[in-house]
């Protein structure tokens, strides 16, 4: 229960803060949009006072043009003041109502601009005050809609001085401009609550992915610290077990077995029993042991905690090696071994003991799922890198899984019917290596006909 209402305080505390943050967000996305709205503004009541010169009354034009500067003016300071705040302090009730109270004043100024424009002039004229002011608040509605219940505080004090401009006169024009406004503002606020809440759900699903990224960062990091705590405990009786046991089974062979009665069957069955159940031990110690050493590899690799030597490396002395490390295993099970390097390669700059983990790890599993045939390991350079492969002849991959195997604990066939045959996590260990190195790494396979593992590592810049 206790753990439940924790979930609960947590997700509450999450929407929470997501709802500043988007909020936050709004507020932004505003002040960035508003900037060319107010040079355009300032433009085109510059414009609009040019062509209305001398036919309008100076003073009312020359005050109408006073306010649309000083409200631009006014307008860009909120702007400029909220880009300087202090970080982190964002009192968001505040910058709202500071930006509402701009976009208001430049709907007003807009509304007094039709009224101070609209006396006793030709028809031209009118078109021209009729066509932008409608247009005006169509630019309004995309920076405006970002923040909410703004717009309508910029369209009605335009709008209705214009429908109450148009009306007056009585005539067929002006109502038929007063309907066509009416019908233009709710579309207009139709269309801005919609833009509205797009954008918001965009804003707001931006922060979850983010907030969804550090939490599953904050797990894997959790994960690995886990895995790697227990794996360090599990180590040291791991170890001893593993140990005893093979001193068990050299103690039976050595010590036990030549005294036994070969005639007393029931001794000698208890001793062989014994014997291959000290087998199962061994191997299944050894093959939990590897678990845990990879285990901790990949817990350090993830985690950035290994320590990198890199250093200038002969790439083909390092395949030879490994080649001359796998070769008993190949012989064991009667496979071919063919290096294929070409001559003259370059170097490259890595680290020495992890690409030659690399290799072993990619040659023992492709000895280990091949049953007849053999191993080619080549290395060639191709302009700025140079590319190694470990190719098989064993069983293959199905196409569904060749993406599949390097992810962690991920085994080749069914693991409820086949018993595995590694831990699912050496093809992980490789990924990470590569990637590291600045390379990558992939997988072209079939059933039945082998597989092909390559990689590429950068060479080292000539000159």
């Amino acid at each position: 229960m206790k753990h439940k209402e924790a979930q609960i305080n947590a997700l509450s505390q999450n929407d929470s803060v997501l709802k500043e943050k988007v909020e936050i967000d709004q507020i932004d996305l505003h002040c960035r949009d508003v900037l060319p709205s107010l040079l355009a503004t300032t433009l085109v009541s510059l414009g609009l006072a040019y062509f209305f010169w001398g036919r309008i009354q100076p003073l009312g034009l020359s005050a109408w043009l006073i306010f649309q500067l000083f409200v631009c003016l006014f307008r860009f300071a909120i702007v400029r003041a909220f880009f300087k705040r202090t970080a982190g302090k964002t009192d968001i009730a505040a910058w709202q109502g500071r930006l509402r109270w701009g976009v208001f004043l430049a709907g007003a100024g807009w509304g007094a601009g039709n009224m101070v424009l609209y006396q006793n002039i030709d028809i031209e004229y009118k078109i021209l005050v009729a066509c932008t002011l409608p247009a005006v608040c169509g630019i309004s509605s995309a920076t405006t809609s970002i923040l909410p219940r703004t717009f309508p505080m910029f369209l009605f004090p335009v709008m209705l001085p214009f429908l109450f401009v148009n009306m007056m006169p009585g005539t067929t024009l002006g109502y038929g401009l007063a309907f066509f406004g009416v019908l233009f503002s709710v579309i207009l606020l139709i269309n801005s609550q919609r833009n509205h809440v797009t954008m918001t759900k965009a804003i707001r699903l931006s922060h979850q992915n983010q907030l969804l990224k550090e939490m599953a960062d904050a797990a894997s990091h959790a994960k690995g610290e886990f895995l790697s705590s227990v794996s360090h405990e599990l180590r040291t009786p791991m170890t001893s077990v593993y140990g005893f046991a093979k001193v068990i089974k050299k103690k039976i062979e050595n010590d036990i077995v030549p005294l036994l009665d070969s005639n007393d069957n029931r001794l000698v069955r208890s001793v062989h029993q014994i014997q291959s159940n000290l087998d199962v031990i061994i191997s299944e110690g050894e093959r939990l042991t590897t678990l845990i050493n990879n285990v901790l590899d990949l817990a350090k690799l993830e985690a950035g905690r290994v320590e990198w030597h890199f250093d200038d490396i002969d790439l083909s002395a390092i395949i030879e090696h490994v080649g001359a490390t796998i070769k008993p295993l190949t012989e064991a099970r009667q496979l071919y071994l063919k290096l294929d390097l070409e001559k003259d390669m370059p170097q490259i700059s890595g680290d020495r003991d992890r690409l030659v983990q690399l290799l072993i790890n990619l040659a023992s599993n492709a000895v280990k799922f091949s049953e007849r045939g053999g191993i080619t390991i080549e290395a060639h350079r191709d302009h700025d890198k140079v590319i190694v492969s470990v190719a098989d002849t064993g069983i293959g991959i199905a196409p569904e899984n060749c993406d599949k195997v390097f992810e962690k604990f991920h085994q080749i066939g069914d693991t409820l019917t086949d018993k595995p045959q590694g831990t699912g996590l050496g093809l992980s260990i490789c990924k990470e290596i590569v990637e590291h190195h600045g390379g990558r790494i992939q997988v072209e396979s079939e059933l039945g006909k082998g597989s092909v593992f390559s990689f590429t590592i950068p060479v080292i810049s000539e000159g």
